[in-house]
């Protein structure tokens, strides 16, 4: 060993004239232990170098060039623990076609580098070996005071004659130089290799260049691509739905610009004509609603024996004068087939008085109490008859009027309170105990005559002062803060809120604000959005709220205390529809965001594209107020 800590050489014999060279290394690393992390680099870069290729297979003085220069020689790798390591050294130095010698202070003063540069010189190979200065200075000992910085080793720097001693004449090495500021590491790799080949250095450096940017621009694409994808996996993801970093940025995006892939949205005409093939569906199934004594039955189920009750019979003539196309199914849409069912509430004994108190219909066949919903709905009805341009003519159009007086008069005991909300029982003893359901038909009652152009009570004043004081009066009564905001059952705060009634309630006052000119708080305009858009991931599995509702009255026959109950289901699909339609329309007149209307139409989009058929099979099927309340819903949809 050296005292810097590398092996001692063997003796090495002279190598015997005209022995034949067989090449096996393409070249030998002779470097001092001190050196080992420079060889190892050294080493791996120039096997894995991948010579350009139209450098392969050209003929210089080294030969042809290779695709590779494999193997190269590291003695401390190759020759662990040999038996004979001066034998097999020499063997080595004999077939390796270069010896890269690094060059550094340690490798200069190591006597078995010298002696492996000794040797392989010895070959004649003088022009063979190159060098790589690591650290120090070359020729440095020239200056006595600066001897210890030396990096060549004398048989670099010196001749060697062919019995293997140094001579003193005076070498010009062929190094590369590895230091900062110098050649740099890659530099030094392509000067070596140069060498090793036997091309030119600008060459082959400036084909390296060429391929390092080809490198680089490869890479950079594969970065860019790779980014790419990963940006379009978490934009998928947000898309989605999924809870991500900004995801709630992204989908806003998304639909500012309609661009969603995971939460499709269907064209205004795509939902137009999903919504004329449902009405369609739905039309078919309450003409077939006939019963004796009027028009709708209170069940479309075959099975089922029809009994005529008001309140269907009349929400289902609201609903189908109500229909927007002229045409289903290739047919002419005649409504005055449906003119007669207006006559059944007023048949002889069908509306209930007493005392010549008028107190209209009850609710279901078979009960004996009255309240303001079948009277309600009779309005829309008849308001919609007579306001639908010659429909009623003559003698049918002074009856509809009649009519009409007549249930305003009965609704008169069921809006007991001035500037109040409207009651669903009569002779409540709690004459300011309304009910929002009720309340929510009164404004749309009011909404039907409007539109018609019909007075209330004889007056279009006292028409647009009801129409306003009962909107305000469901304004006041909206909870903003809740979870979801929206109305309860009753004004305490113990109750739910009624899904069903507040989009039936949105519905409403939209229509309100674009019709009648009321004006819709600040919070509430800007809590509906939301709301609608949060229907667009609900199914037709979605529950339906309910609400029983009990208030003690006096009894009309008796005058005693007495009390009156209703259970009632609120539809939330049909109102979805409904107020969806109106905000858009209001969208239209406010300019809303664009990605707020695309929230709103994706609604739509669930709601009448996807689910619509099985949503209009399912109602034809079930009670007469769910077709009904769907067809009504629906005609919020213009057709195509």
């Amino acid at each position: 060993m050296d005292p810097d800590g590398t092996k001692q050489p063997e003796n090495v014999t002279e190598p015997v004239a005209g022995e034949a060279e067989e090449y096996k290394y393409w070249a030998f690393i002779s470097y001092s232990h001190k050196d080992e992390e420079w060889a190892k680099w050294l080493h791996k870069s120039l096997e894995t170098y991948t010579i350009p290729k139209n450098l392969v297979g050209r003929k210089t003085e080294r030969g042809t060039v290779p695709k590779r220069i494999f193997p190269i020689f590291r003695d401390r790798d190759e020759l662990p623990g040999a038996a004979d390591l001066g034998g097999k050294l020499k063997a080595a130095l004999r077939q390796s076609r270069n010896l890269i010698v690094i060059c550094s202070p340690k490798s200069a003063t190591s006597q078995w580098v010298n002696e492996e540069v000794k040797t392989y010189k010895a070959l004649d190979r003088e022009d063979q070996v190159l060098c790589l200065i690591v650290d120090g200075e070359p020729l440095a000992s020239d200056q006595p005071d600066r001897v210890s910085e030396e990096c060549f080793p004398p048989a670099v720097r010196y001749r060697v004659d062919g019995s293997g001693e140094l001579t003193a004449v005076r070498t010009e090495p062929i190094a590369a130089d590895g230091r900062k500021g110098k050649d740099g590491r890659e530099n030094s790799k392509v000067k070596l290799l140069a060498g090793i080949l036997g091309v030119g250095y600008d060459e082959l450096r400036q084909r390296e260049k060429q391929r390092q940017r080809v490198k680089r621009m490869r890479l950079a694409a594969t970065v860019a691509l790779s980014t790419f994808l990963v940006a379009v996996i978490y934009l998928g993801l947000a898309d989605a739905g999924l809870r991500v970093p900004g995801g709630e940025l992204i989908r806003t995006f998304l639909d500012r610009h309609d661009v969603s892939l995971f939460r499709h949205v269907h064209s205004e005409a795509e939902i137009r004509q999903a919504a004329v093939s449902m009405r369609r569906t739905l039309y078919e199934a309450l003409q077939k609603g006939q019963t004796e004594g009027g028009w709708i039955a209170s069940t479309l189920r075959p099975e089922t024996k029809h009994e005529l009750e008001f309140w269907s019979n009349s929400q289902a003539l609201t609903a189908l004068f109500s229909l927007p196309d002229k045409t289903i199914a290739g047919q002419q849409v005649d409504q005055r087939r449906f003119v007669a069912g207006l006559e059944a509430p007023f048949a002889p004994g069908a509306a209930i008085e007493n005392a010549g108190v008028k107190y209209g219909w009850v609710s279901h066949p078979g009960e004996t109490h009255t309240q303001a919903e079948p009277a309600l709905w009779t309005v829309m009805a008849l308001a919609k008859a007579l306001g639908k341009p010659g429909l009623l003519e003559g003698d049918a159009r002074r009856r509809a009027e009649e009519h009409l007086a007549y249930v305003q008069e009965v609704l008169s005991l069921y809006h007991p309170v001035e500037k109040g909300g409207w009651n669903m029982f009569p002779r409540q003893k709690e004459l300011s105990h309304h009910n929002v359901y009720t309340t929510a038909l009164a404004l749309l009652a009011l909404l039907e005559t409007r539109s018609a152009g019909l007075p209330w009570e004889g007056s279009i004043e006292r028409r647009d002062q009801l129409l306003k004081e009962t909107a305000q009066w469901l304004i006041e009564t909206y909870d903003d803060k809740a979870t979801p905001p929206g109305w309860r059952a009753t004004s305490e705060t113990t109750y739910e809120i009624l899904d069903g009634i507040t989009l039936q309630i949105f519905s409403e006052l939209l229509r309100a604000e674009i019709e009648a000119g009321v004006e819709i708080p600040a919070r509430m305009a800007d809590q509906i959005p939301q709301y609608l858009a949060d229907c667009a991931s609900r199914d037709l599995s979605f529950p339906v709220a309910s609400g029983e509702f009990a208030e003690p009255i006096i009894d009309r026959d008796t005058g005693k205390d007495s009390s009156d109950r209703e259970a009632i289901g609120f539809l939330w699909y049909p109102w979805a529809i409904n107020a969806a339609g109106w905000w858009l329309v209001h969208a239209e007149r406010t300019g809303a965001p664009a990605e707020v209307r695309v929230r709103v139409r994706r609604t739509l989009s669930n709601l009448v594209v996807k689910q619509g058929a099985m949503a209009a099979q399912k109602a034809s099927a079930e009670w007469t107020f769910q077709a009904a309340e769907t067809l009504y819903g629906l005609s919020a949809i213009s057709p195509p």
